[in-house]
């Protein structure tokens, strides 16, 4: 239900369910500002950032769209994260020798070095967990999630990454 719209049911007291679902979202939230904090605190990164870092340690170089599919997210959102790391030297972008249409991003030795450093991104934890479900499940709680934001009101589009707004 978009916000601003009362709900006929906001009288009963909330369902157990409820209350399960909002400490669920409590716990992923907690795991996600503790993880963000421990980022910022030991190499000066955000959650994103840690997390952008580490899937280019994992493939040593990706385009722009192919580090948007290994973060999960939207081009446009990892190219901020990008221009940021670049302007911190962690990463670099150059054309691709072959195909000049081509952006190539790889690790910096002074990214490498500060990736050594730092503790693993949240996020693997929530995207390990989501592929331990079955698939059954797993398409069970991407169907009831999405109508669960749609009931919240949030518009489809391209959020941004985890922690970097």
């Amino acid at each position: 239900m978009p916000r601003g719209v009362k709900s006929a049911r906001r009288s009963q007291s909330p369902s157990s369910d409820t209350r399960v679902i909002l400490d669920g979202i409590r716990h992923v939230v907690r795991i996600l500002r503790v993880a963000s904090r421990a980022a910022e605190r030991r190499v000066g990164l955000s959650a994103a950032q840690l997390f952008v870092l580490e899937k280019l340690a994992e493939a040593k170089c990706l385009s722009l769209g192919e580090l948007a599919r290994q973060t999960l997210t939207h081009q446009s959102s990892v190219s901020v994260i990008v221009a940021v790391l670049g302007r911190r030297r962690l990463l670099n972008r150059q054309r691709a020798k072959s195909d000049s249409r081509r952006l190539e991003i790889r690790l910096t030795e002074k990214g490498r070095a500060l990736l050594a450093n730092a503790p693993a991104a949240a996020q693997d934890q929530l995207i390990d967990a989501s592929e331990r479900l079955r698939p059954r499940e797993r398409a069970a709680l991407a169907r009831l999630f999405g109508r669960f934001l749609h009931e919240l009101g949030v518009q489809p589009g391209a959020p941004p990454m985890l922690f970097e707004d």
